[in-house]
């Protein structure tokens, strides 16, 4: 009955989780695996009648959540500290354009947080990703 109020000792509070402990997806077994074949374009093309916007909002839709995924893993890594500016690869740097069209010097995670934001904004905008039947893509969707 102890265990019902509460009253047993936890082991698994007091127990610290190694740094050093093993990482069996980073083994070389599994980096070095490679993906079965798949045929790429097959995936990629748009189904018979279906719209070409309506397949190219979903496909951005997706991707855009699957990206947004892939950085809520990498954002412990990636802080205000370690990463106090957006760049990429030849030293280039990401700018941000704030409302007033000026140019916006960042971190990384603000500049991904302000990326995001504006995407998520864009997607949930209706006049841009129409939601309701019967409401057409604007003709600059692509």
């Amino acid at each position: 009955m102890d265990w019902f109020m509460g009253k047993t000792r936890r082991k698994d509070k007091e127990e610290k989780v190694s740094s050093e402990e093993r990482k069996p997806y980073l083994e070389d077994a599994l980096i070095q695996g490679r993906f079965c074949d798949v045929d790429l374009k097959k995936l990629v093309t748009i189904p018979q009648g279906l719209d070409y916007n309506e397949w190219l909002a979903t496909n951005t839709i997706s991707f855009f959540q699957h990206i947004n995924l892939m950085y809520g893993t990498l954002s412990e890594y990636c802080t205000l500290t370690t990463c106090p500016e957006m760049r990429a690869p030849q030293n280039s740097q990401f700018l941000w354009f704030d409302d007033k069209g000026k140019k916006c010097k960042c971190a990384a995670p603000q500049y991904v947080d302000y990326v995001t934001t504006f995407i998520q904004k864009t997607i949930n905008d209706d006049s841009v990703f129409p939601t309701k039947y019967g409401n057409q893509f604007p003709t600059s969707f692509e």
